[in-house]
């Protein structure tokens, strides 16, 4: 979102799963004058909506939330639609370092009256002297950095039309390649994500899924059957009768996986 042209109110907008957490963030914002919170979120999902449906100059936002967590929140906007971010979270074990460096502030639960003012101190100081550019790049950081990081990816977000759907890997039997997009294949359903397929390989578990040939991946849970051809080519038949050709470049992968047996 683009800073508020009014530079007496920070329009606020506070994300958190938790009633508690929410309540005590508004009674911490409540004393500062120049603050106007425009609207709370109970999850991810309505977080995304109320951004994209209004100006907010500085969003605190939970890590950890059910379904969507902060992260993918600024996932699923685009750079020009994010504010000045404050991550609110119970959990310093993996992002600490990276908010200090990326974010505006980062607050640990239960909050620290004085180390929330000073946070909000310095989310005023951003708003009015940091350029827009710069903010965006800094948080832009800041997601390319944790989506490089070696977790596997556990679940992906799908818009659709004005709808987002979650997806969760283990769901997916197997994933084709078109153009810049990866389309999953989920129980008969196809669901495009604007990710290419070597971008996404890198983000899946390795124990689980396996790329086959240059433009397809498969969920080795749901191979039921393998066939040789020629030329070093196999065909891989699903648990849903579906057929994958796995070419001879990806063989010497199929059998480390099956131990040699193929």
């Amino acid at each position: 979102m683009k800073p508020s042209p009014d530079k007496t109110h920070i329009r606020t907008l506070v994300v958190d799963d938790e009633p508690l957490a929410r309540e005590g963030l508004k009674e911490l914002l409540a004393r500062a004058p120049d603050v106007e919170i425009v609207g709370e979120c109970r999850d991810g999902f309505e977080a995304i909506t109320a951004l994209e449906s209004a100006r907010v100059d500085l969003l605190f936002l939970d890590v950890q939330m059910p379904e969507l967590n902060g992260f993918e929140v600024l996932a699923a906007l685009s750079e020009e639609q994010w504010p000045a971010v404050i991550f609110v979270t119970a959990y310093d074990e993996y992002a600490l370092r990276a908010f200090e460096v990326h974010a505006v502030d980062y607050l640990l639960k239960p909050l620290d009256p004085d180390r929330f003012h000073a946070a909000l101190a310095r989310a005023r100081d951003q708003i009015k002297w940091r350029a827009e550019q710069d903010m965006r790049q800094k948080l832009g950081a800041l997601f390319l950095d944790l989506k490089n990081q070696h977790k596997p990816l556990e679940r992906v977000l799908i818009r659709t039309g004005g709808r987002l759907w979650v997806v969760k890997t283990n769901e997916v039997d197997w994933i084709s390649a078109e153009a810049d997009y990866a389309c999953l294949h989920v129980q008969g359903k196809k669901h495009l994500l604007r990710e290419t397929l070597s971008v996404l390989e890198k983000q899946l578990d390795p124990q689980k899924f396996l790329r086959v040939h240059r433009s397809t991946i498969v969920n080795l849970d749901r191979i039921q059957a393998m066939e040789s051809l020629s030329h070093g080519e196999m065909v891989l038949q699903l648990k849903d009768g579906t057929k994958l050709t796995a070419s001879r470049n990806y063989r010497a992968k199929l059998a480390e996986v099956f131990h040699n047996m193929i």
